[in-house]
């Protein structure tokens, strides 16, 4: 269909949460922050500005939960240090339904299990004072996501997003890319 994009996948990002911190609200549903206390970012082969990153410091969850308990609303604002030493800001803003599988993990339950892609979806974007990082900047870039608990290299929760550029739509737009 003429006009619509494609999507070049970018890369993964993963981030080990902690303990959530509620801090309530005047009025509507309360305000948690999640402090995000490690994690990756890793480009997909080809992608470009190549991404081999770390959370640098602590990147922090800003959540706010619909009022009939269906999703959570995210306002991530976190910092990232590439291999080459290079400081990014990096965003997210999006939705996570709060599934039986995103409950019995958030809950911390015994029986929680990795939950499937698909019950988040969020958009990301980057903030950088490098040239050699600005085409971050000016793109814009979606993602899907689960949690990941209860696997013998996981400690904890871990959120993971496979993360995709949005390109110009066709035949042919890009390695990798997927038509819409």
């Amino acid at each position: 269909m003429s006009g619509f994009p494609s999507l070049q996948p970018a890369f993964t990002v993963r981030v080990d949460i902690d303990a959530p911190m509620a801090v309530g609200a005047q009025t509507g549903p309360g305000l948690v922050i999640v402090p995000m206390v490690s994690g990756t970012v890793k480009s997909e082969p080809g992608f470009e500005p190549k991404l081999d990153a770390t959370l640098h410091g602590v990147g922090y969850d800003y959540i706010h939960n619909d009022a009939d308990g269906g999703n959570m609303r995210l306002d991530v604002r976190s910092q990232v240090k590439n291999n080459d030493g290079t400081i990014l800001a990096m965003y997210y803003k999006g939705i996570v339904a709060l599934t039986e599988g995103v409950q019995a993990v958030l809950g911390g339950s015994a029986d929680a299990k990795t939950t499937p892609y698909g019950d988040s979806y969020v958009t990301f974007s980057f903030e950088t004072g490098s040239a050699k990082y600005k085409d971050l900047e000016n793109a814009a870039y979606v993602a899907a996501g689960h949690f990941v608990t209860n696997e013998p290299d996981v400690k904890g929760t871990v959120v993971e997003y496979k993360v995709s550029k949005a390109i110009k739509g066709g035949a042919g737009t890009g390695a990798g890319s997927v038509k819409l």
